[in-house]
């Protein structure tokens, strides 16, 4: 923190004037029956005004007077500004940069205070106060708001449960004399808390029932001020719900939690709400493709996957700079999960470009992985897979670490159990590639098992296949029966394929405009 005697520079002072404003013009005017109404052209530069100084203007300041230090303390802001509502928001900003330069830096203070202020912020968001009701943000702040709410939930996940022993005496009683402070069920409380006074589930199940009505698409296009960043806060709780379910090892129900958001769209040329801000397209469909791994739907991993692979592919020109590094770390992250997926189940129907990059970029790992290698199969989990969290609050007097390093290794040890269930598989259904008829002997010998577990063994390959593989097989009086089940492709399948492709751009234009 800046010392008593810090003086802001004048161009900060100006912007965070200049910030505030913004969020607080107002953009209801008279229309000729006397009533006020919004006008949507002010609206829209209000939000333009706002998203400029939030994610151009504030880099640009960051970058120029606080690069290697953190921004003036929301104390030292408070008397040029004096606006409550204002310096929440501020705060949130302040703090998300102080994590960003300060990294493991950290002090237990600031990470408290990052808490109580977002509490606040939630709780103002969701509450009555008449001075909440002009506020009005853009889709993206939104959500990196929601984002930033777990990330630094996961960082002090981290950091409670990391090196304890190490801690001073001073330290472990401050994290013990504040237990509910970035705690798991306080933390989805407030998640679940913006689900519901958003009412947002309600909304997306009406969707589904009556397409036609569009009531999402409608709240989120009539409702302005402070109603419309509830619709939306909630609709971005939904999705960081499930990162959070993901990373406590709980796939089923974050899968569940996502349940009623708009995949399929609806019968207009809307797109679903998480394509409008593009880190929360691929946040979602990373954590639901790793729920499918975990759950052992490999077929439904690598289509959901791959959905958002090439939706990064097309419009990767697009991105805004700052989020090039992040994005291309979880696209190798995604392409490493289908290469772990496309090794446990092999499957007919995989994009060529994906396979093409995976072939150019990693032939001796998906060359290893097809083999059952346990060791490169870790390697790729340990950096495709999220960072996983120990979700309960320590004993600081008697320190469970064999307790906690389990519950961190857990993810790992369920895929492991899973490679050693079908250690020998990858090597069946080598030998069965080369065959339309074999014999269980010799399929046996070959695989250097015994020919009584060889059934059990081709019935599990089988099953995990679940009809997805390139080749199918049935047993007959101890002969097996290969069949090539893949179809050649004909002018059909690429006219059917472009055409997809083509409404796919469609909807990405139309989200653009």
């Amino acid at each position: 923190m800046q010392n008593d005697n810090y003086m802001m520079p004048d161009l900060v002072v100006e912007f965070l004037r200049d910030f505030r404003d913004l969020v607080h013009r107002d953009v209801y005017v008279q229309d000729s029956t006397g009533a006020f109404k919004p006008d949507i052209v002010s609206r829209q530069e209000k939000l333009d005004g706002i998203h400029m100084s939030y994610q151009l203007k504030f880099a640009s300041i960051s970058e120029r007077f606080y690069k290697q230090t953190t921004w003036p303390h929301p104390d030292l802001v408070y008397p040029i500004l004096e606006d409550d509502v204002f310096l929440m928001l501020y705060k949130e900003l302040y703090f998300r940069h102080v994590y960003a330069r300060l990294g493991q830096s950290l002090t237990l203070e600031q990470r408290m205070e990052s808490y109580d202020n977002y509490c606040l912020l939630f709780d103002r968001i969701f509450g009555d106060e008449d001075d909440m009701q002009a506020i009005d943000l853009p889709d993206q702040w939104l959500w990196d708001m929601v984002d930033e709410f777990v990330y630094q939930f996961q960082e002090f996940c981290r950091y409670r449960s990391k090196d304890i022993k190490k801690r001073s005496a001073a330290e472990i009683e401050a994290l013990a004399a504040k237990p509910t402070a970035w705690d798991t069920l306080e933390v989805m409380g407030y998640l679940q808390k913006m689900v519901s006074k958003s009412e947002i589930n309600t909304i997306l199940r009406d969707d589904a029932t009556d397409p036609e009505a569009c009531r999402l698409h409608l709240a989120l296009a009539g409702e302005v001020g402070i109603t419309h960043v509830q619709n939306v806060l909630g609709y971005f709780s939904l999705v960081s719900m499930a990162r959070v379910h993901v990373m406590c090892g709980d796939y089923y129900t974050a899968l569940k939690t996502v349940d009623n958001l708009d995949f399929r769209g609806n019968t207009t040329d809307q797109v679903p709400m998480y394509m409008r801000v593009t880190s929360c397209y691929i946040t979602l469909y990373y954590n639901m493709g790793f729920s499918y791994l975990m759950m052992r739907r490999y077929s439904e991993a690598v289509k959901t996957l791959t959905q958002v692979l090439l939706y990064i592919q097309r419009t990767q020109h697009l991105a805004q700079p700052y989020l090039y590094e992040q994005t291309a770390k979880r696209s190798e992250q995604m392409y490493k999960l289908i290469a772990m997926c496309l090794s446990l189940c092999p499957q007919r129907h995989v994009d060529d470009s994906i396979q093409s990059y995976l072939s150019d970029k990693y032939p001796d790992q998906v060359a290893r992985l097809s083999r059952g290698d346990e060791s490169m199969f870790e390697e790729f989990f340990g950096y495709a897979g999220p960072k996983s969290i120990y979700p309960g609050v320590p004993n600081y007097n008697d320190v469970p670490t064999k307790q906690i390093t389990q519950a961190l290794g857990q993810q790992w040890s369920v895929l492991q159990s899973e490679l050693r269930q079908q250690h020998k598989l990858p090597t069946i259904r080598s030998y069965l590639k080369l065959y339309t008829k074999i014999s269980t002997a010799k399929l046996a010998s070959f695989a250097d098992i015994p020919e009584s577990t060889l059934r059990a063994h081709i019935m599990c390959l089988k099953h995990k296949s679940r009809g997805n593989a390139p080749a199918d097989f049935s047993l007959d009086k101890g002969v097996a029966n290969v069949a090539d089940t893949r179809v050649a492709p004909t002018l059909a399948h690429f006219y059917i394929k472009h055409i997809n492709k083509l409404d796919q751009q469609v909807l990405e234009l139309a989200q653009i405009r």
